[in-house]
């Protein structure tokens, strides 16, 4: 493992801001902290790189315990939001800055200089100054600033969040493609749920400090553990039912019991389901999928390029529905229309009645 936190905890006043957070990152990985803004997720970076302490635990980098070396001490890169590059300095003496105040040979720095305006697209730019440059264009020489002295560690605190989309999805690849080319282990913190999909070889959901839950993508999305997850991670449908037996029941309809679901049995359940998998049909014998009722369409809407249908079921829930527009085309359907309502794919949850309330 390159980075291991153990038992992390990190409070300014009365506020706990990193709640004994245990964490364990694999070399070559690309981890990225999601979490709405407050929820702890920069402080564990900085706490990584040493900019700030820990009150308790301990940060240990490749087998190493870091826990009170200075941030220069750590071989940690670090990548901010605002790019924080020298405006008086060249592209050029921006990104050889590190590995000057380190006394590298000098025509040892002039390649590895010219070696990473190659690999972030911006060579013959070495020149210019970050003010004659676009925002995108500066944050890839921040990047290449931070990979210039070969960090063992690469920290990246919401790179891409002052970026317009075009641009941030277009660095976001480049992200990509550099970090697998050198096999730098990285954490990159951000909000953004897309960019954490598109990105992450794993996601750890960060909460109040907590890191609640961690996993690949397909499966935080598909299969979260806990109701905060799924509700956090795109639309969620959740349906109020109960695990019996082999099946489950959500109202006069019974699905079948997905598989690791047996300690759910006789309880209360949270039927997930993404939007994705829920299916329409003007007829009950024309769903493919699981059939859990009628409803009445409630609106209609454009998501680019899907087209996003909420049904008022018969128990006064509500459930989204996203259709290709050949579907939504051959249904042709208007609000206040009946429709059937069936589900592909589903995931059962502790209710969450049940879990706030411990009963």
């Amino acid at each position: 493992m390159t980075i291991v936190l153990k038992q992390v905890n990190k409070s300014y006043g009365k506020v706990q801001v990193v709640d004994n957070l245990s964490l364990e990152i694999e070399t070559g990985e690309l981890f990225v902290l999601l979490g709405a803004s407050g929820s702890g997720k920069s402080t564990i970076l900085r706490l990584i790189a040493g900019l700030n302490e820990v009150d308790s635990g301990s940060v240990h980098l490749h087998g190493h315990d870091v826990t009170h070396l200075p941030p220069q001490k750590r071989g940690t890169g670090f990548v901010f939001q605002n790019y924080s590059l020298f405006r008086h300095m060249t592209v050029a003496q921006n990104i050889d800055f590190g590995l000057s105040i380190r006394r590298r040979q000098r025509r040892e720095r002039e390649a590895r200089v010219q070696e990473l305006l190659e690999l972030i697209g911006l060579s013959g730019y070495g020149d210019r100054l970050p003010a004659q440059l676009s925002g995108g264009q500066q944050q890839r020489v921040a990047l290449a600033r931070a990979l210039a002295y070969e960090p063992s560690v690469l920290l990246l605190d919401e790179p891409f969040g002052a970026l317009d989309v075009k641009i941030r999805t277009q660095l976001r690849q480049n992200l990509r493609d550099i970090q697998r080319k050198l096999g730098v282990t990285a954490i990159l913190v951000t909000h953004d749920q897309d960019e954490a999909f598109e990105l992450a070889d794993r996601i750890g959901i960060i909460e109040k400090g907590k890191l609640l839950e961690l996993g690949t993508p397909d499966t935080l999305y598909r299969r979260p553990q806990t109701h905060f997850a799924a509700t956090f991670l795109g639309v969620a449908n959740l349906l109020p039912g109960q695990r019996n037996g082999t099946h489950v029941h959500v109202g006069a309809y019974s699905l079948i019991a997905p598989p690791n679901s047996e300690h759910l049995s006789g309880k209360a359940v949270e039927v997930l389901v993404r939007p994705e998998e829920v299916e329409l049909a003007l007829q009950p014998e024309k769903v493919n999928g699981n059939l859990i009722g009628r409803g009445i369409v409630q609106q209609i809407g454009f998501a680019t390029p899907m087209e996003r249908v909420s049904v008022q079921l018969a128990n006064d829930s509500t459930i989204q529905a996203l259709l290709h527009p050949g579907e939504a085309r051959a249904l042709n359907i208007a609000c206040g229309q009946e429709v059937w309502v069936g589900v592909k794919d589903y995931h059962l949850l502790p209710s969450n009645h049940v879990a706030q309330n411990g009963v």
